[in-house]
This record gives C-alpha cells, sequence and structure tokens, in this order.
C-alpha cells in the first residue's frame, strides 16, 4: 500500500477514534512495545523537528498520548532496554558494562515485564534485532517466541523484525504482549533510495555514515577537527532518512493491525533506547555521554482507554514502562519498581504531577551520571572529578554550565548522586566472549 494509503487509514482511524468518546477504565486486551534503537526524540515531526521524517508516527502520536520530556536510563543499549524490560535503573538491574570490561546477566530477583505477563495468562514473544538483546543477558525471559535477528549493515532492504513481525501477529494467541525491536536507525547510516533521495543533499566528501569509520574519528580523540559543516550535515541527513525508512515500517505494522482489528484491542508503545550525537557536545555516535541528544527519547502511548491528541509535559523515564503497561491493562504495579505509574498523568491531565529525581548513567568510558528535576540536570563526571548543572528550560542544548552559580542546587543534586551510585545489583557474571567475538562487538560500535 502506498503511502498515501497509509496515511489516509490512519487518519481515518483517527476521526473514528476521536468520535468514540473513550471509555477510560476501559482495558486494551494485548500490547505491543516497540523500541527503536538510537531514535532521537528531536527528530520526529511531532516532537518539532522540521523535515518530513516522521508522517505515520506523526498520525499516531496525534491520535495518542505523547510525552514531551521522556529520559533514556543509559546513553546505550543494553541498560536502557532492561530499563524499558524491569522498571528497574541500571544501578539496580546491573545490567550496564561492555563485554570486554565485565559481563553480567539479569538476575533471576528482577523480574520481566515478559515473565509478568506471561504468568498471567498473555501470550509473549520478541523479535529483536541487537546482540544486547540476545538471549546471552537474560533479557529474553518470560518470552514464550523469542526471536533474534543479527545486525545488519545493508540497511537497503525491508526490514526482517517487520516481516517477522507480521507472520507472528497472523498466528498469535490472545492476549498478548509482542516486544520488537528495530534497529534500522542505528549506524551504519543507510537507507532505501527512495527516503536517501528525500533527504540526502549531493555530497562529495569522505563520510560515509559507517560505525567503521565514526568510530575511528572517537578514538584519533577529536571528531570536531575532522569534520566540516558539510560532514556533519551528510551524517543528519543519511540519520534522517534512516529514521524515514523506519517510520514506514510501523506504518506496515499500523496496517495490519487495522486489518486484522488489533488495532481495537491493543495499547501500542513507541520509543527508544537512547539518541545520537551529531557534534552537539564534540563528538559523534553514542554511549559516552549524558546530554539531551543522548537520553532525550520518544515515548508514545495509543490504545483503548487512552485519550488522543494529549501532549504530557511531566518529565518521565524509561523505568516508567513496565509499570505504566501493567497499570493500563488493568494489572496492579507492585512497589518494586523504580518507576511510577503514568495514567494519572492523562486521566487527571493537568493537575497531576510527580515529585522526583530522575537518573541516568553511563559506563562506555568510566562512569557519568546524570540526575534530573523538571528545569535542572546536573551530570556527574567521575574520571574528571568534575560536575556540570545545566538549566534545561533557557539552555536545552546545554551549552553553558551554571554549576558555579548554583553551589547549593548542585550539592542537593550531588547527594542524590550519591545515594543512587550506593544502589547494588546482584547481577550474574557470565563467560567471556573470544577475541573474535569481541572483535566483532567492535565493528558494531559495541565495545572499547
Amino acid at each position: 500500500m502506498k503511502l498515501l494509503s497509509r496515511m489516509f487509514l490512519i487518519a481515518s482511524l483517527h476521526a473514528f477514534s476521536a468520535c468514540t468518546n473513550r471509555q477510560a477504565h476501559t482495558h486494551p486486551l494485548n500490547v505491543i512495545l516497540i523500541s527503536i534503537d538510537t531514535l532521537r526524540a528531536d527528530r520526529l515531526g511531532c516532537y518539532g523537528y522540521e523535515r518530513p521524517t516522521t508522517p505515520i508516527i506523526d498520525w499516531l502520536a496525534a491520535d495518542g498520548v505523547l510525552f514531551e520530556d521522556c529520559t533514556a536510563t543509559s546513553p546505550w543499549t543494553l541498560p536502557s532496554h532492561a530499563s524499558m524490560l524491569t522498571g528497574l535503573y541500571p544501578a539496580r538491574h546491573g545490567l550496564k558494562s561492555f563485554e570486554n570490561t565485565k559481563a553480567v546477566k539479569l538476575p533471576d530477583q528482577c523480574a520481566t515485564l515478559a515473565e509478568t505477563l506471561r504468568d498471567r495468562g498473555y501470550s509473549t514473544a520478541a523479535i529483536v534485532n541487537s546482540h544486547y538483546l540476545n538471549p546471552r543477558y537474560g533479557l529474553h525471559r518470560g518470552f514464550s517466541d523469542f526471536t533474534y535477528i543479527k545486525e545488519s549493515f545493508d540497511r537497503r532492504e525491508p526490514s526482517k523484525v517487520g516481516e517477522k513481525a507480521k507472520e507472528w501477529l497472523t498466528n498469535h494467541e490472545k492476549p498478548f504482549f509482542l516486544f520488537l525491536h528495530y534497529y534500522d536507525v542505528h549506524s551504519d547510516y543507510a537507507s532505501l533510495p527512495v527516503y536517501e533521495e528525500q533527504f540526502v543533499h549531493q555530497y562529495s566528501g569522505p563520510i560515509d555514515g559507517s560505525t567503521e569509520q565514526l568510530a575511528k574519528l572517537i578514538d584519533g580523540g577529536n571528531p570536531r577537527k575532522s569534520l566540516n559543516h558539510d560532514d556533519v550535515q551528510h551524517l543528519i541527513d543519511l540519520y534522517d532518512a534512516s529514521v524515514r525508512q523506519i517510520d514506514n515500517e510501523i506504518g506496515k505494522l499500523t496496517e495490519i493491525l487495522t486489518e486484522t482489528g488489533l488495532i481495537d484491542t491493543t495499547l501500542l508503545v513507541i520509543t527508544s533506547d537512547h539518541g545520537e550525537e551529531f557534534l552537539e557536545h564534540g563528538s559523534v555516535l553514542h554511549g559516552k555521554t549524558q546530554f539531551q541528544e543522548l537520553i532525550q527519547v520518544p515515548l508514545i502511548m495509543k490504545g483503548t482507554g487512552l485519550p488522543s491528541g494529549i501532549r504530557v509535559k511531566e518529565m518521565t523515564s524509561l523505568v516508567d514502562l513496565v509499570p505504566t503497561i501493567l497499570k493500563t491493562l488493568g494489572i496492579r504495579p507492585t512497589d518494586n519498581y523504580d518507576g511510577v505509574e503514568l495514567c494519572s498523568l492523562w486521566e487527571n491531565y493537568g493537575r497531576t504531577s510527580f515529585e522526583r529525581f530522575l537518573f541516568s548513567e553511563a559506563n562506555q568510558v568510566g562512569e557519568q551520571y546524570a540526575v534530573r528535576l523538571p528545569r535542572y540536570k546536573l551530570i556527574l563526571d567521575e574520571p574528571k572529578m568534575r560536575t556540570y548543572l545545566f538549566d534545561l528550560a533557557s539552555d536545552h542544548r546545554e551549552q553553558r554550565d551554571i554549576s558555579s552559580e548554583h553551589i547549593d542546587l548542585v550539592e542537593t543534586l550531588l547527594a542524590q548522586v550519591r545515594d543512587y551510585m550506593r544502589l547494588t545489583s546482584a547481577a550474574e557474571p557470565i563467560s567471556s566472549l573470544t577475541q573474535k567475538e569481541v572483535e566483532a562487538l567492535k565493528s558494531l560500535g559495541y565495545a572499547q
């Protein structure tokens, strides 16, 4: 089906749902959680991006609830997804180290969302596209059907995740929980010609958007000196084209749900594990810093019982996903989660707020921690023994460190970070990879 037809289908769905006066206490039967690896929130039209990268996701957001300020718990794949699937911070689930430093798997006492729903009679399946989501680390627990599709650098072909999802949805049992992880936006930046033609300007420089090339620039110590304006714009163009390609994949999935009638009984959640940097703070790729381009991610929810056209400004976190999904299904969350259920934010729209701190951590090069308030954000760089404070209300791009102007606030936030660092995990060590396997991970940008 062509894009125009797909958009009409979704537009019709939006108009229909707006007229059905959804009941706040109606619970969906099924859940589909979609994680689009490496997707920055500010590259989606519904988050204010000026380029037409996400027409499908924008329609879905307009028909559901969009959270404007969602923070990832880490700027790389494994710890963020572990938080997404357990409701726990990395300090508590323990999955936060690279293979060639300290490999561990999820502790048995950390229940996954799939385990909780399986034990309540749900059919559970996952289709994932990253080494760090394969069974080695324990995030497969609770999924009756689990498919790991090995990463491919050839993005000039349809996503196999989508194909597998279609097969599963045509043979599923109800109720179900389906977790889909798409790798398409991750470097290497490459997509089908139809999308690159829309976004990639003429360019004759040496930059090709490959992980190997970008990792070498980082290893060289100063990507800012190696990349000029045209080089960076070319990277952004390639990235935007890949975002447009994954948006089309979401459209295909939405078609299937609409044609089968599942759209009326399913909670659809779209998010990401982290973003990507394009020299905003002197580097490229992700994983090593805690700035907003890396830890601000999209979060969109749409489904039976949810209102349409709601944009929540309250700061939220990936640790909120598990308790929120459970509450939306009519299952009472336990007190074991680090996150909170967000249902009250749309049920009492504009009248509910949470008083709390949000945390994130990076462990690829030393340890960096971030703590958030609605307005302020503190970053602790442990190796450099340095703290930074930013006013996100006036300086969302985090260009001006104001820590010297707010000594008391820095001390308050630093105390929160220290308390967070004292959290412990019972993560279990696992056998080391071979040197060949480590080298393969390095080629994907996963290891030092």
